[in-house]
């Protein structure tokens, strides 16, 4: 599906520099002439819902359609929405992406990338979170530019309650061994449960963000069972 000049926004929770974002401004690009790119200018991971209060936020401009903040992704959305892009260009699509790593289950609590698409969501805006598994494999964007214009295509055509947004994963494998794309439910993987004690330190503590085992509870029609199963995992929230 072509949007023609349908306002598209794409941010990310990677900051602007990150490889996931440029892969994202292409294919949308192929959809719309009008694609705007409001992105942290560093990395923004975890942060999740949050936005900077009594605290000014600067904005820079890269090039035409693209600027960088000082601030959280769900910043960019309600600064962009609100000041960057005129209020004549209401956007039909906002996408968030595309993540290094997984958000799958409850890293929709903790996740920017999701939090984002949540902002979108609730400012009556079709939004879509992506991300991609973070194994020892370099990425395999081939998968992506092969399957994410279809599905978003797909997820363009669909009614969806108002307030929800879509939560892609791709798995990081060879496009041979992708087994489809599977409408699934949130599971119950959670970041920070795995926590290591600074060896020099003993009072210093890192929260383990990735690199996670499957979950126990993970099981069939559960994006985390399914993702590892080798589709592509699809969620509505």
């Amino acid at each position: 599906m072509k949007l023609g000049n349908k306002p598209i926004v794409i941010t990310n929770d990677d900051g602007y520099r990150a490889e996931g974002i440029e892969v994202l401004k292409k294919i949308a690009s192929k959809i719309s002439t009008n694609v705007w790119v409001i992105a942290p200018i560093s990395n923004q991971s975890a942060k999740s819902h949050s936005i900077t209060i009594n605290k000014s936020i600067k904005v820079r401009k890269k090039k035409s359609k693209e600027f960088i903040l000082e601030g959280t992704p769900v910043d960019c959305v309600i600064i962009g929405l609100k000041k960057i892009i005129s209020k004549k260009l209401h956007p039909y699509l906002l996408l968030s992406g595309i993540n290094d790593g997984v958000n799958m289950g409850l890293d929709s609590y903790y996740s920017g990338t999701i939090s984002a698409a949540r902002e979108g969501c609730l400012n009556g805006i079709k939004s879509v979170a992506i991300s991609i598994e973070k194994n020892s494999y370099k990425k395999n964007w081939k998968l992506v530019n092969l399957y994410l214009p279809k599905i978003i295509e797909n997820i363009l055509k669909l009614k969806v309650a108002a307030f929800s947004y879509f939560n892609i994963n791709f798995p990081n494998i060879e496009v041979s061994k992708v087994k489809g794309v599977k409408y699934v439910q949130s599971g119950a993987r959670k970041p920070g449960s795995s926590i290591i004690k600074n060896k020099i330190n003993g009072e210093d503590y890192f929260i383990i963000p990735s690199a996670r085992k499957i979950h126990k509870s993970a099981k069939k029609n559960i994006d985390e069972y399914e993702l590892n199963k080798g589709f592509i995992t699809i969620s509505v929230y």
